[in-house]
């Protein structure tokens, strides 16, 4: 069985690799990417209603009051609505020490970083002693291991930009020469979290570099994404050809229905994976030739190959479950809709989970069996991570569902094959699956 199979998923795989569609898929990522990024529009403004505590480190005494009170307006606006539409902000001051530290050697600083990593803040923020003066040019600094999400970081500059500038206008004279600098905003600097090294020494916190924290899980997604349409569709023409030429009924005189299901399905996946190893290849030497060779780590690559197996064997079944059942394209086309329509949820839905990670939205969603590979994996790649229960229960809930779609392809693609005429039914699908 093993060896028909196999002979079953060459052919199969190097039928693929000469088509025009395999070409077409090499060119697929640039294309689409395009076009997603206006479909993503849609989405843009979906956001969590997770409280979110940060602490201020206000170093000029006057500004933690008012951003505590437009604090309790956010607050109350938001408990306003029904149902809840925002997070409530929720800060608490930290004062400075009167001691002057270096701001590389801060120990208030690193402690309020470690309360970030306990999940006790979810941020905290610096306000510079000179914030008041128009002069100044030391920004209000953000130190968060959520990168991803903006509203708050957006929010709090708003807010103390808003004040230090009210607050100018009072203590100046209103001099319009004086109203371009006087209303100069406080750029904001999103760093990382204070580190320590393995002598307990302080170091400074690194700054946050976009195309690492996001542009980088974004395109390992679409790496798996395009490689699994590239292949797995395919597998619905091959078996309609073979069907209307008769080829099919050959074949099985030859090896077992479940042995030419199998040998397809592995080579259609092995396509998937030759066109995710050459999208790799071609992505890391552009990162390392922009400098960004050390973002994608061994750990990346080997769980996108991981959810791409899976990916692969479950949407293969089900696009070779829908070819056995029909009998030409125009039949098929009846039935493609809800395959494609689960194919396409990450595609619908992934900047919402980039924007807030770890929303209850985003976290069903990435446990949703036919979104988990892909919407799991960019979670994964987005500091700080999903928790490993969710990772696991992730591996655990598509291992499962591509095991059940190969099992109920195998039962559909031995009834069906040699079915002509008329389409099979959804509800004759389920009792073929159903039968023994």
């Amino acid at each position: 069985m093993k060896n028909k199979a196999l002979i079953v998923a060459i052919s199969e795989f190097t039928t693929l690799v000469r088509s025009k569609a395999f070409i077409v898929g090499l060119l697929m990522m640039p294309v689409f990417s395009g076009v997603a990024i206006g479909v993503q529009k849609f989405t843009k403004d979906a956001t969590d209603i997770k409280d979110r505590r940060f602490a201020v480190v206000d170093r000029t005494g006057v500004l933690y009051a008012p951003l505590k009170a437009a604090a309790d307006e956010w607050n109350a606006a938001a408990r306003a609505g029904s149902p809840q539409t925002a997070p409530f902000y929720l800060p608490s001051e930290v004062k400075p020490p009167e001691s002057k530290y270096d701001e590389q050697d801060d120990p208030a600083l690193a402690a309020l970083s470690d309360r970030v990593r306990t999940d006790d803040l979810y941020a905290f923020v610096e306000i510079p002693a000179n914030a008041l003066d128009p002069a100044s040019r030391e920004p209000v600094r953000y130190f968060s291991n959520h990168p991803a999400y903006r509203p708050l970081p957006n929010w709090i500059s708003g807010t103390i930009n808003r004040e230090v500038v009210n607050r100018r206008f009072r203590d100046a004279a209103l001099d319009r020469a004086l109203v371009s600098r006087l209303t100069k905003r406080l750029d904001m600097s999103e760093l990382g979290l204070l580190q320590r090294d393995t002598t307990g020494a302080i170091k400074a916190a690194p700054p946050i570099d976009k195309v690492r924290t996001i542009a980088i899980p974004v395109g390992m997604m679409m790496i798996l994404l395009f490689s699994v349409m590239s292949g797995a569709p395919q597998l619905l023409n091959s078996v309609i050809e073979e069907k209307m030429s008769r080829i099919s009924e050959v074949l099985i005189g030859s090896v077992t229905p479940f042995e030419l299901m199998m040998g397809k399905l592995t080579g259609s996946v092995a396509v998937s994976l030759l066109l995710a190893g050459v999208y790799i290849v071609s992505g890391l030497s552009v990162a390392r030739y922009f400098g960004y060779g050390d973002v994608v780590r061994g750990s990346d690559v080997a769980w996108l190959l991981l959810f791409l197996l899976m990916a692969s064997f479950m949407f293969g079944s089900v696009f070779i479950t829908i070819g056995a059942a029909c009998s030409d394209l125009k039949d098929a086309q009846g039935m493609m809709p809800p395959a494609m329509l689960v194919l396409m949820l990450p595609w619908l839905t992934w900047f919402a989970v980039l924007n807030a990670p770890d929303s209850p939205m985003s976290i069903g969603l990435s446990l949703f069996p036919t979104a988990t590979p892909f919407l799991m994996l960019l979670r994964m790649m987005l500091p700080p991570g999903p928790p490993l229960w969710q990772v696991a229960l992730s591996v655990v809930v598509t291992t499962i569902a591509s095991v059940a779609a190969v099992y109920a392809a195998g039962k559909v693609f031995r009834t069906g094959l040699l079915m002509q005429g008329k389409a099979a039914t959804f509800a004759e699908l389920w009792r073929w699956v159903r039968a023994d």
